[in-house]
């Protein structure tokens, strides 16, 4: 679950940065040469259907954390 929440983190910093990145591109052009700023161009993914996620992969997982939890807490009555 950890593994999991750091990835979700650094994909998210990861995204920023990038958004960042794009905005100083964009003022830059703005300031200096705002003749020449670029045409917006939707990104590819945009258009495109969301990815499936492998329903039994996730069942798996989700069956596991319910199964830790589940024992977590009947340890803790004891």
């Amino acid at each position: 679950m950890l593994e999991g929440d750091y990835r979700r983190r650094r994909r998210e910093i990861e995204d920023r940065r990038v958004l960042q990145h794009e905005l100083a591109t964009l003022v830059a052009f703005a300031f200096h040469q705002p003749g020449r700023m670029p045409d917006y161009k939707p990104p590819a993914e945009a258009g495109a259907p969301p990815p499936q996620r492998a329903d039994a992969g996730w069942d798996a997982d989700h069956e596991r954390v319910r199964g830790l939890l589940i024992g977590m807490a009947l340890r803790g009555r004891g």
